[in-house]
Formats: structure tokens, sequence, C-alpha cells
């Protein structure tokens, strides 16, 4: 892994983890407030469903791209050998490129359709346009990693080799990677 690589998974485990920190407080204290005051914290529900938990799923996407832990069947790949995994890397790399560009398109559309309406969640008048932006800011930002990683393959022909010095990556991350 990279230091760019590196420092963008930090901060999407940063941000994913301040996500799920918030959420335990705010369910907490809403559970806590209801049973103790009779008084709950309004639009808990709506919160958790319409913030935390979009947030904290659509940051792991490229979280788990970037530590290798998207399940992968190397059933026929571990057969091939080093030019047919390389190709077939970088076809896989750009299919996984049109498909996020797709969701990003798409979720830039319904974005905007969401921010003109001035969605809410449902029954309240907690605002929940804004969280729909992070589906294509995620999507690019996955799509540019797969491109990043069909450079590395078309520069070094190895995934695990740093493109720019040619040397092995040396990372706890990339013993247990297989391609």
């Amino acid at each position: 892994m990279t230091r760019v690589n590196a420092g963008i998974d930090k901060v999407l485990s940063v941000l994913a983890a301040v996500a799920t920190v918030l959420m335990m407080l705010h369910v907490v204290a809403h559970a806590l407030l209801r049973f103790f005051l009779n008084s709950p914290l309004y639009g808990t529900n709506e919160i958790v469903a319409y913030w935390y938990l979009p947030a904290i799923a659509l940051l792991g996407i490229p979280a788990a791209h970037l530590q290798n832990e998207h399940i992968t069947v190397t059933l026929v790949t571990e057969r091939m050998g080093r030019i047919y995994k390389n190709i077939l890397g970088l076809f896989v790399g750009a299919v996984c490129i049109l498909v996020s560009v797709g969701f990003a398109f798409f979720g830039f559309e319904e974005a905007m359709e969401k921010m003109e309406m001035g969605a809410t969640a449902g029954v309240t008048d907690i605002v929940t346009w804004p969280i729909y932006f992070l589906v294509p800011i995620t999507f690019v930002l996955l799509a540019l990693l797969h491109a990043f990683d069909m450079y590395v393959i078309a520069r070094t022909g190895d995934p695990d080799l740093d493109p720019i010095t040619g040397e092995a990556i040396e990372d706890e991350l990339v013993e247990g990677r297989t391609l």
C-alpha cells in the first residue's frame, strides 16, 4: 500500500469510526433519556437510518478495497500465469471503473433530485438530502482507486510493487494478499 493509499485508508477509517461512535452515543443517550426521563431524543431512528448507517456503509466500500478485504475467489486465478493474471486484473479494473462511474453518475442525479425537493426523513422534518451526495463521492473515489490499481499493474506487472520505485511494498496488508 502506497502512502497515498494508506492516508486515504486512514481518513476513511477515522471517519467511519467517528460515525460509529457518534451513532452509539446517540442511541445510548436516546435509550437512557427515554427510560429514565421518559423524554427520548427527537428523530433518533431517522438520524441513525438516514445519516449514520449510510455513512458507515459507504465509507467502508473504498476502505475495504484499500485493505483488500473484499471477497475474492481464486479458484481460477491461482492457476494462471502472471501475464494472464495481469490481463484479467486490467479487465476487472476497467469493469469496476465503469460500474463505479455509473453508480456515481446515477447517485449524483438522485442527490440533486433530493436536494431540489429538500428531502426529509419521512414524517419528521430532519433534513436528509446532504447524505445522498456521499454516494457519488464514494464511487468516484472507488473508480480512482481502481484506476490506480490498473496503473500499478500496467507499470510494474505486479500489484504488490510500488509503481514509482518498483520495489516490493513491505506492508502487513500485502503479505496476505492473493492475486
